[in-house]
């Protein structure tokens, strides 16, 4: 099966066994997936799991099983009856945890993720999955309650046993794959100590059997191509370095409806969509994020002209934001008023948006995800970026293709395919509906071609090398327009840009000691957005110098970015700049870098 490589740093694991091998898996459990990562990405913790599994099937590596991961070494009063006194149980097993609070049910698409996952380590290491192999953690470390009563270990173990062995290799579903650089075929085993067959030049059009996942990883990917001859060649080097055959996922629940309890953290509108306030939001509102967010929701649903996070307005509840909530009340026959009462922010909330905007209103209450850390960062990133818009489309201004979403994935430089593949995991049959017209030949061909070099355009102009994915021009463009209004797809959108901050924030730490700020590593990950990781190191190292202050830093990293850019686009980018350095959202209090979320 299919395992997405995140990997964890060197503090949190050992390279090798000492000699050992696997006899047995080590079941735990995290809250979630989101909550394991950060805690592996700490060198400070000291634990890691080879694999993750979420609620809905995905699977996270942190570690190869031929390494000693930190998920199962205290050992308190054991149970486990092939522990042996003396070795640590890291050493003989293969830690899988599941996403699920402990205790917690396991839902259907969990168990079946993992004993299929389960099922494959066994085969590979040779041991059988009985109770005795399949181990909880409390089993060896008896102060912990994990997994708890929600799991049911024979359940697990019947399905495992209710599995054919896994086929070595996997099949795939496309024959041929477009080599993007020079490669090796090696003989008959995916790893570099395989005897070379012969030497492939790029551009090349190779046949292929089928995948191993188990391969030597180069760069973070274990993915190698087996041909028809029983050749292997590493799939890092070409157009598809992930096969296109994502895990069946259930799909995500519908939009979450306003209900009591939840919270957005803008005391004026807690209190008022949760029933605390009779108190209608209106032209003499105090709060001025009350009456931001309120402009945010509104522009969310199509109302033009109105203020956004960098306007001096934002904020100040003004006549034309007074006319937007008259024309909505109308609309959806509410009172019309002119303010917002309690009726009038629940309908905001519940009707599809359909210029949706992400917002610290629209994230939490909408969407259901926690305005802090990171999440925060991106929300005011994407609204400095392209005031917010889930379908903001850049159609190759920058000679970059086609840019899309909250924070511009874009095609020239490789990063709209991370995108696609999100939204298939995403709701796969609303990925084929959409990008495939039902195809799924079509919609997987088109994160095949943004995975080529250049992602499929020229890299000088920007323009497709293919007329049959012109993704600036219809119907492509109507697609991803599509694609916007579907909530799996907006959750996917802020998942996978949480995630690019955090590998970028991995970056910054390891060069930019001295920037410790929310506001510091707000603006740090803008300009990283715009720039690349690589841009944005080449601005710190072209503009630090020692004993600089963190204002100091930031002010001279603007100065340089501005002056970097064409013309044409230095007044926005210096707005861009000052904005974050301005803004009162951001806090110029020290943050714990490592937990950010």
């Amino acid at each position: 099966m299919l395992k997405q490589w995140i990997g964890c740093p060197s503090d949190n694991f050992t390279q090798g066994r000492r000699g050992h091998k696997p006899v047995a898996v080590v079941i735990h459990a995290y809250p979630s997936l989101e909550a394991a990562e950060t805690l592996f990405a700490n060198p400070k913790s000291s634990e890691s799991c080879h694999y993750v599994v979420g609620a809905a099937g995905q699977v996270q590596q942190y570690v190869d099983e031929t390494d000693t991961a930190y998920h199962a070494g205290l050992v308190v009063n054991p149970r486990w009856t092939l522990y042996r006194q003396g070795i640590n149980p890291n050493l003989m097993t293969v830690g899988v945890a599941a996403a699920i609070q402990a205790g917690a049910a396991w839902p259907d698409e969990l168990y079946r993720a993992v004993a299929e996952l389960i099922g494959e380590i066994a085969a590979h290491w040779g041991f059988p999955p009985d109770p005795d192999h399949i181990v909880l953690h409390s089993e060896v470390r008896a102060s912990r309650d994990c997994t708890g009563p929600g799991f049911d270990r024979a359940e697990l173990l019947t399905r495992i046993a209710s599995q054919p062995a896994p086929p070595p290799p996997s099949p795939l579903t496309q024959h041929f794959v477009q080599l993007v650089s020079a490669a090796h075929l090696r003989d008959g085993a995916p790893n570099t100590r395989a005897r070379i067959l012969r030497t492939l030049p790029k551009g090349t059009d190779v046949a292929i059997a089928g995948f191993s996942d188990r391969g030597e990883r180069i760069e973070g990917n274990a993915i190698w191509y087996e041909t028809p001859e029983n050749a292997f060649l590493w799939a890092g080097a070409t157009d598809r370095p992930q096969p296109l055959a994502p895990p069946p996922v259930t799909p995500e629940p519908p939009a979450p409806q306003p209900m009591a309890g939840i919270e957005c953290g803008i005391p004026r509108i807690d209190a008022l969509f949760g029933g605390q306030s009779g108190e209608a939001i209106g032209a003499q509102e105090p709060a001025s994020d009350a009456v931001g967010a309120i402009q945010d929701l509104l522009s969310g649903h199509g109302h033009i002209g109105l203020p956004n996070l960098l306007a001096a307005s934002y904020g100040r509840f003004g006549s034309k934001t007074a006319a937007a909530v008259q024309s909505f009340q109308a609309k959806h026959g509410l009172p019309v008023s002119g303010e917002v009462d309690e009726a009038t922010l629940r309908t905001l909330i519940k009707t599809p948006a359909s210029k949706p905007r992400i917002s610290q209103v629209y994230l939490s209450l909408v969407l259901g995800m926690p305005y802090r850390g990171l999440y925060k960062i991106l929300c005011i990133v994407a609204q400095m970026e392209g005031v917010g818009k889930f379908g903001a489309l850049n159609l190759n201004t920058d000679a970059a293709g086609l840019s899309y979403g909250i924070i511009q994935w874009a095609q020239r430089p490789g990063r709209l395919p991370e995108l696609l593949r999100a939204f298939s995991a995403a709701d796969r049959e609303r990925y084929i509906d959409i990008f495939g017209d039902g195809d799924a030949g079509l919609a997987d061909s088109l994160i095949a071609y943004t995975s080529r070099a250049n992602g499929g355009v020229n890299a000088r102009t920007g323009v497709t090398l293919d007329p049959a994915f012109d993704l600036i021009h219809a119907p492509w463009t109507e697609r991803f327009e599509k694609a916007t209004l579907h909530l799996p797809f907006q959750r996917a959108q802020v998942q996978t840009a949480v995630g690019a901050f955090r590998q970028s924030l991995k970056k910054i730490r390891s060069y930019a000691q001295d920037l410790g700020t929310e506001r510091g590593i707000a603006f740090m990950l803008d300009v990283a957005n715009q720039f690349g990781d690589g841009g944005l190191k080449k601005l710190y190292t072209a503009t630090h110098r020692e004993g600089m202050h963190e204002r100091d830093i930031l002010e001279a990293i603007a100065d340089e970015s501005v002056e970097r850019m064409p013309d044409k686009f230095k007044q926005g980018v210096r707005a861009r700049r000052d904005g974050f350095l301005q803004t009162a959202r951001l806090s110029d209090e020290a943050v714990d870098r490592d937990n950010m979320g």
